[in-house]
């Protein structure tokens, strides 16, 4: 098992389901936790939460909106300023809508929280994760990205098809492991592995924003069938703390490598998928 004591861990989106199930877990380990928020209330029962169960932890919350790019690079520049290194970031920040809005650069919320702010984030504290000891970015994304044949490319915001947001939805899993892939292919010789995850189908707090996506009968139904946060949150715990092995650019599902959709593995997407990532958040990244 890799040591965690004293490694610093940033987790996108810790204040409930997954990421709060990780944070916990973790921080039983003794690594210096950094976690961004959107809810205060929720942020400090987390950190009470943790401290309860790991007094000696070391835990700091950051605010960050996911659908702000401007949050997202003020969250990024307090890291940089306060870290010496960063040795794992696990973006799980996450939306799910069922109705169409956009953010303030005009971009679909679901695909800007899902993709662009794993994107615009990762990129950003990139430089405090490269060097000659090993890092680890774990991205959080989902089965539902084979549920989508490819990128739609000619309207990315699905604006006058946005539908109830599935594919919306699947999209941005589907972008998460694209971006995945091609970050592993430029990070390869930095020591940096990247690799992504499916968390399972999970009773958690995502979706909560549009109680209407299952519809109340229907979640009645599947709630037997959803796993606990904690199992979820399973591939993400092993990802931080296995052994180095290599592996990069992967997908995992339950603790083991597994095989995404083959569009996912196109590398020329994956490429096309960066210079329009690059285009909305108006910064070119050179890795």
């Amino acid at each position: 098992m890799w040591n965690l004591k004293d490694k610093t861990i940033v987790i996108s989106g810790a204040t409930n389901g997954i990421g709060k199930a990780a944070a916990l877990e973790l921080a039983k380990q003794g690594p210096k936790l950094l976690l961004t928020y959107r809810n205060q209330e929720l942020a400090d029962n987390l950190v009470a939460e943790i401290k309860t169960a790991s007094p000696d932890a070391s835990v700091e919350i950051i605010y960050c909106d996911f659908s702000v790019q401007s949050s997202i690079r003020e969250c990024a520049a307090k890291i940089i300023s306060s870290q010496e290194k960063i040795d794992v970031l696990i973006n799980n920040a996450g939306v799910v809508n069922t109705s169409y809005h956009e953010t303030l650069e005009g971009i679909e919320n679901t695909f800007a929280v899902n993709h662009l702010g794993y994107f615009l984030f990762t990129n950003l504290l990139i430089n405090k994760m490269r060097g000659p000891e090993e890092s680890r970015i774990i991205n959080v994304s989902s089965a539902a990205h084979s549920f989508v044949k490819d990128m739609n490319w000619e309207n990315i915001n699905f604006k006058g098809d946005f539908g109830r947001g599935m594919k919306v939805y699947s999209q941005s899993k589907l972008a998460n492991v694209l971006f995945t892939r091609h970050l592993a292919i430029k990070l390869s010789t930095d020591n940096v592995s990247v690799n992504a995850i499916h968390p399972g189908g999970v009773n958690t707090a995502l979706g909560g924003q549009n109680k209407a996506l299952f519809g109340k009968i229907l979640k009645i139904m599947l709630k037997p069938f959803f796993r606990s946060p904690l199992k979820g949150a399973s591939s993400i715990v092993y990802l931080a703390t296995k052994n180095d092995d290599g592996i990069t650019g992967e997908y995992f599902v339950d603790c083991k490598q597994a095989k995404s959709s083959s569009y996912s593995q196109n590398l020329q997407e994956a490429q096309k998928l960066w210079d329009l990532s690059e285009q909305l958040v108006d910064e070119k990244f050179s890795l």
